[in-house]
């Protein structure tokens, strides 16, 4: 056996008494080589250790067989499933995926992830949000003509490309007319970040559900979050302050409603014997250690959206005729948990 450090293509075809040509088409899985000869240069390969010179051969064929993923604080556990799905699909696929992290959602760094990528680093790119301070970032890929790419969770209408989008103002409809079936006629709901177009989204679900039923959206029932899903604690606790609080509160995420319930327990309210407690996104892990009761949730199929998102790319990639942009809205539907029960005040 060769020592492992700096064998190359031409050391191993020497051994193998093959050519180089003959190593490079085993190498990259060429046919035309007969089984027995592949079966050879494999085992010399294994035996002296070549790894192939992934980056020299992407600078050839001007492919790195690797999806960048661009993703606003990747330690967040709303991206669980997500990040699951991109590498459980990267892993059915020929392709290699890469994740930029931003954290704070700082726009001048994610601008510089996307110019990073896009320059010969990766095939194509993901792009995760909806927020509004995104348009440097959305405006250079517009001018992107060789790279392909997905966003996900944003539906820029002069920016043609793949878009994977969650049906927001429907499942935040599901989830006021749930509460309506259960009983409820006050119902407030605790907005997410102003910074998401999500969050617009699932405040117009909300409204056009109160009016479809007939409800009044009382005055200070509706609580404004900061950037921190956090100060949902302190808008629940606004909500509980009203002469004629909310019997139930629909909350545009599970991270805000998790510090929801947390405001009512601390103020010795029972959830939802007391109060009803509605989350969004079915969260799989709830952020700052929480354990309360299972959140009552809308569900949106975050893991089938990683999956899709990379499924989609491989097969725009490994395409030989152009491919048309790809529009798809993801439907939501409602997960009974044992925050929601039925109303017991008039």
């Amino acid at each position: 056996m060769k020592n492992r450090k700096g064998v190359s293509i031409v050391d191993v075809a020497r051994e193998a008494n093959v050519s180089a040509a003959t190593v490079s088409r085993v190498v990259n899985n060429i046919d035309k080589v007969k089984p027995e000869v592949r079966q050879k240069v494999l085992d010399t390969i294994r035996d002296m250790g070549y790894s192939p010179n992934h980056a020299a051969r992407a600078l050839v064929k001007k492919k790195s067989n690797c999806i960048g993923i661009i993703v606003n604080n990747l330690h967040d556990p709303f991206f669980h499933d997500l990040i699951k799905g991109f590498e459980m699909s990267a892993q059915q696929t020929s392709y290699a995926v890469m994740f930029c992290s931003v954290l704070g959602g700082d726009v001048a760094s994610k601008e510089q992830y996307v110019r990073y990528l896009t320059n010969g680093v990766v095939d194509a790119v993901i792009l995760y949000g909806s927020y509004l301070s995104d348009q440097s970032v959305i405006r250079y890929l517009k001018d992107i003509r060789d790279v392909d790419y997905v966003m996900i969770e944003d539906d820029v209408p002069e920016l043609e490309c793949n878009k994977l989008l969650i049906d927001n103002f429907g499942g935040a409809k599901k989830a006021v007319e749930y509460l309506v079936k259960k009983g409820h006629r006050r119902i407030a709901h605790i907005c997410g970040s102003p910074n998401k177009k999500v969050t617009k989204e699932r405040m117009d679900g909300y409204q056009e559900a109160m009016r479809n039923a007939g409800l009044e959206i009382s005055e200070g029932y509706v609580q404004y979050t900061s950037t921190d899903y956090r100060s949902g604690y302190a808008c629940a606790n606004a909500l509980l302050d009203l002469q004629q609080p909310p019997t139930a509160v629909f909350c545009s995420d599970d991270a805000i409603a998790s510090f929801a319930v947390r405001a009512a327990l601390d103020r010795g309210l029972r959830v939802p014997e007391d109060i009803s407690v509605m989350g969004f996104d079915n969260q799989t892990i709830l952020p700052d250690h929480y354990r309360g009761p299972d959140i009552t949730s809308v569900n949106q199929p975050l893991y089938k959206i990683g999956m899709d998102s990379v499924k989609l790319l491989s097969e725009r990639l490994n395409s030989e005729e152009p491919m048309k942009p790809v529009r798809k809205v993801y439907q939501t539907e409602i997960v009974e948990k044992e925050t929601v029960s039925e109303c017991k005040v008039g």
